[in-house]
């Protein structure tokens, strides 16, 4: 199996279960609006300090559709994911 078989595997097994966590607490479209303000939010917060610091996500599709489904744990893991492979 290769290995964007297994993001991607791993990507629907996450929004599958944010979802349902969110159609069980009946609060879908908050929920939904909720994670992606603050994944965004997240991404260019991390984007303005990574002047100060030198780290720095660039600002993408990718990156915003993953901070946007994925939220503030998302960002975490563009962050973790770039210093573990691109370092």
């Amino acid at each position: 199996m290769k290995a964007t078989t297994v993001v991607i595997i791993f990507a629907a097994v996450c929004v599958l279960t944010m979802l349902t966590v969110m159609l069980k607490r009946k609060c879908l479209f908050k929920g939904l609006f909720a994670t992606v303000f603050q994944g965004v939010a997240a991404l260019y917060a991390v984007k303005l300090i990574g002047l100060a610091t030198g780290i720095s996500i660039a600002v993408n599709w990718y990156t915003l559709g993953t901070a946007a489904v994925l939220g503030s744990p998302g960002v975490a893991l563009i962050l973790a994911a770039e210093a573990i492979f691109m370092r």
